[in-house]
């Protein structure tokens, strides 16, 4: 079925947030500039995010979500402009194949999906996987997009991806901005951490000046040799078994801001101080700072919403405590994954045993993970 040439598989990091989330929201952003320190992040050996697609001979356009076994053949383009739908499956690739253009946003709702691909002379599948459970926290729906993007922009040689020398290319910045479309596209809204988070390697530092457009500036940390080593061990996710909730969040928390709550203003003032005090700590090779400054952060987490948290949670903080230095819940909280700083080195088997103990029958476990200095691999 194939029509010449080898799939293309985008493989993708996931992202931890350490410092500065919400930062980067909109219209925060926008009025006062955002400042997150995020890092990419695999997970049991694994980038976890995987987008692929590949030709057909045939005028066909086919569809999978390989996490939940599905697959969608549209008959006609209507199928596909109806992406705006949080409840469908596919609506992320739809929207993808709409923002790139191979189903133009203008089509015949009932125009057939084949005489559409038989002006691009072909036919196409698009594809995607993850092995991080829902609700995860690690920005998984914003870097899949990014692979998804990416993937077709490879497919139709229409925006090679390559380095520019500054740690970015004018290609991933192009990128970094269609996931922001995206994302406008299927109402979800958001900021434009994540995307930089799972798809830049490595731990750095994003900004942005107030105004608009938003430039994205990615500035890798400049962590010695002994300091990467000492987190590579110290630095842990725990799934604690639960999804996030993050429903009507974001509205609520930029309400407050766009309303000048004298609290949240002040919030989010010091979050986007702790993402810089954390990049000095880590560059200073000081791990111990760097997790309490981590603690920190999830203390003001939970006042911006204390819905971030519940009982279970912070039963779970409470039992790693003798074991770390800091731990928050990755993005907006309630669920998902935790990020740990142990005490010491060689604390992943430790801390593995002690949940094990403490949590048995249940999902809370170290699921092992390290930060590549890629975030985003091609082949094809």
């Amino acid at each position: 079925m194939t029509n010449g040439g080898s799939p293309v598989v985008v493989e993708a990091a996931a992202r931890i947030d350490f410092g500065g989330g919400w930062t980067d929201t909109p219209p925060y952003s926008i009025e006062r500039g955002g400042t997150v320190l995020n890092a990419a992040v695999t997970l049991r050996g694994a980038y976890p995010i995987v987008a692929e697609g590949e030709w057909l001979a045939e005028p066909r356009l086919i569809l999978e979500s390989r996490d939940i076994d599905a697959t969608l053949e549209p008959a006609t383009a209507g199928e596909v402009l109806n992406y705006a739908n949080p409840a469908d499956p596919f609506a992320l690739l739809k929207a993808a194949l709409v923002l790139h253009g191979v189903v133009p946003a203008d089509s015949d709702p009932q125009a057939p999906i084949a005489a559409i691909m038989r002006r691009h002379g072909r036919g196409l599948r698009l594809s995607t996987q993850t092995s991080i459970p829902r609700g995860s926290g690690l920005g998984t729906s914003s870097i899949m997009a990014g692979a998804a993007l990416a993937c077709l922009a490879r497919l139709t040689g229409t925006s090679p991806l390559g380095d520019g020398g500054d740690g970015q290319s004018t290609a991933m910045s192009a990128l970094f901005d269609a996931v922001l479309t995206l994302e406008q596209m299927l109402t979800t809204g958001g900021g434009w951490q994540d995307q930089v988070g799972g798809l830049v390697g490595g731990v750095k530092l994003a900004t942005t000046a107030p105004g608009l457009p938003q430039r994205i500036r990615v500035e890798p940390a400049a962590l010695a040799s002994a300091t990467r080593a000492a987190l590579a061990e110290r630095l842990l996710l725990v799934y604690t078994g639960q999804q996030r909730l993050a429903k009507n969040l974001l509205r609520a928390v930029m309400g407050r801001w766009m309303a000048r709550d004298p609290e949240m203003v002040a919030i989010l003032r010091e979050i986007a101080r702790l993402a810089l005090a954390m990049r000095a700590a880590l560059e200073a090779g000081d791990l111990d700072q760097f997790g309490a400054l981590i603690g920190e952060h999830w203390e003001i987490n939970k006042r911006m919403d204390p819905g971030c948290t519940n009982p279970f949670i912070d039963g779970l903080m409470d039992a790693m405590r003798p074991l770390m230095c800091g731990a928050k819940l990755a993005g907006a909280g309630g669920g998902g994954f935790a990020i740990v700083i142990a005490r010491a080195e060689g604390a992943a088997r430790e801390m593995g045993e002690w949940l094990a103990r403490l949590y048995p029958g249940t999902p809370v476990a170290v699921w092992p993970c390290a930060i590549p200095d890629e975030g985003m691999k091609i082949q094809g």
